[in-house]
């Protein structure tokens, strides 16, 4: 879109596209970096974005490809400089915003895949061979991935694009005059660097500011997709990695801006396509952007590419949308959510569907916002972080609950005190239910063994990566024994069964300690969150 709406003659169009080839391939080696403060460690090369698109059409419009250029680097720098904060700025970013941005990327991805597999927008006429073309090779996809086994699960999309290709071959899709233009086409040429210089506008810096920001929390959810992917017992993100991956794309987009292309995000689409074929070894990440660079050299093979029909497009992205939608969906739900949380999430949503199926939507928005309204993705991000930053007003993470050692409901007040607790903290449902079950079973314990006078207090601190509980009465301190007592001291006397309740309240939490003074006893749980 931006070739076209840029007037550039076919020989520019190539280079430009032999120059993006070029930094998506930088970019994917740099995302499978392990080591050091660059890189993530996963398989997740990057693509061309929708998000970049608005503010790139807008700078195109202003200043001309030098503009688009120059604030690509100022991107690239904005996300260079959030990727090392992104650990204390965390509370601002909690995982189901993350899990929102993939779901609207594969929402995006979705769209259009079901308008290039039904033809909507197409120059040619549409008809049945179009339909049986995108049919064909969704089926094969979907096929080989439901049935298939082995390589033939694995290269499910290389196999569909391969049979969409021949059929459109067959079907006169691919018509006489694309194959001149790729006939004219070197198979070999060095791509050259005068696109015209770097410039920058004060007025670009909002919308690309706003682009980087969405990309950066795009980047979240993508690569806590890719360690969900390649880690069965994922319980929480990895913040090094993902400082590390989007330090990396923030380089990679500075990269690109210095070649002259546009703005690059990590490929939520490859994502979909790891969990399809179970193939996510960050060594690939190497092998594709070797592959790419190699691209960048061969404008036949690029070409190539281009000339994919499509509905063949279509159904591969329809194909990956499907496992890009769900890895948002089970990110968002991994969490405990409050009214707070899902009026957040719901109104973020209800934006970016606006922003996507509204015409004119952004008619009557000012210039500067309108990168902003104009994207479902950007529209929907900005919207859950406004929402989630003014939530977070009265919300708190410490709370207090005084109970009665005679109630009979105690056990239903602390499973529904720490119920409300970890949805307004967002908080990961097993470990809350590990821990309602762990302060039940000292509550029961204080009760029977350590004759408490007057209410017992509970009171619990969250910081997303610890959770501590602190039980506060008056009574006989209770003992936390490193090792079970025999089974003749438990069965003969009282004490004996105490120590054995306390033994089992010390596996229950990752650390558990007891103190008392002046007749005030206290039992202190910590657990990892």
């Amino acid at each position: 879109m931006v070739i076209q709406l840029a007037g550039l003659p076919t020989a520019s169009s190539v280079n430009l596209l032999a120059l993006a080839m070029l930094a998506l391939g930088v970019a994917a080696i740099l995302q499978s970096l392990s080591r050091g403060p660059v890189g993530s460690g996963f398989l997740c090369p990057s693509c061309h974005t929708g998000i970049f698109l608005e503010p790139s059409l807008a700078a195109l419009k202003l200043g001309g490809l030098p503009l688009v250029f120059g604030m690509t680097i100022f991107a690239g720098l904005v996300q260079s400089a959030l990727a090392p904060t992104l650990r204390r700025i965390r509370p601002l970013l909690p995982p189901e915003i993350g899990g929102l941005v993939v779901f609207f990327v594969g929402t995006s991805v979705a769209a259009i895949g079901c308008r290039y597999l039904i033809g909507v927008g197409s120059k040619d006429s549409v008809g049945a061979d179009y339909w049986i073309v995108g049919a064909l090779t969704l089926a094969i996809m979907v096929g080989l991935n439901v049935w298939g086994k082995g390589r033939a699960r694995l290269y499910c999309a290389m196999a569909g694009m391969i049979a969409g290709y021949g059929a459109g071959m067959a079907t006169g899709l691919l018509p006489r005059e694309a194959y001149n233009d790729l006939a004219e086409l070197p198979l070999f040429a060095l791509p050259h660097f005068n696109h015209g210089g770097f410039d920058f506008s004060p007025a670009m810096i909002v919308p690309f500011t706003i682009a980087a920001l969405a990309i950066t929390l795009k980047a979240i959810g993508d690569i806590t997709a890719c360690q969900r992917v390649n880690d069965s017992g994922w319980v929480r993100p990895d913040m090094s990695s993902i400082s590390g991956g989007s330090l990396a794309n923030g380089l990679g987009n500075m990269f690109a801006g210095l070649v002259g292309t546009l703005g690059l995000t990590p490929s939520t689409a490859s994502i979909g396509m790891q969990v399809a074929t179970a193939a996510s070894s960050r060594v690939i990440g190497f092998a594709v952007g070797g592959i790419l660079i190699v691209l960048a050299f061969l404008p036949s093979f690029t070409g190539s590419l281009i000339l994919m029909p499509r509905p063949v497009m279509g159904a591969s992205l329809l194909f990956s949308a499907c496992f890009v939608l769900i890895s948002g969906l089970q990110t968002i739900t991994s969490r405990m959510l409050d009214a707070r949380r899902t009026i957040v999430i719901g109104l973020a949503i209800a934006s970016g569907i606006a922003a996507e199926i509204i015409p004119n939507f952004a008619e009557h928005i000012p210039n500067v916002l309108e990168p902003v309204v104009s994207s479902s993705i950007v529209l929907g991000t900005v919207a859950a972080l406004l929402l989630n930053g003014l939530f977070r007003i009265g919300q708190r993470q410490r709370v207090t609950l005084s109970l009665d050692p005679a109630a009979e409901d105690a056990h239903a007040q602390v499973d529904e005190f720490f119920d409300d607790a970890g949805r307004s903290w967002g908080a990961r449902p097993d470990v809350m239910v590990r821990v309602a079950f762990g302060i039940n079973q000292a509550i029961e314990t204080i009760r029977e063994h350590c004759d408490p006078q007057g209410p017992i207090t509970v009171e619990a601190h969250f910081d997303e990566f610890n959770l501590d509980v602190k039980i506060t009465y008056r009574g006989a301190p209770l003992e936390l024994p490193d090792q079970r007592p025999s089974e003749r001291e438990i069965m003969d006397t009282d004490d004996g069964l105490r120590r054995l309740a306390g033994f089992m309240l010390r596996r229950n939490a990752d650390r558990i300690r007891t103190s008392e003074k002046d007749g005030t006893s206290v039992l202190e749980f910590h657990f990892e969150h």
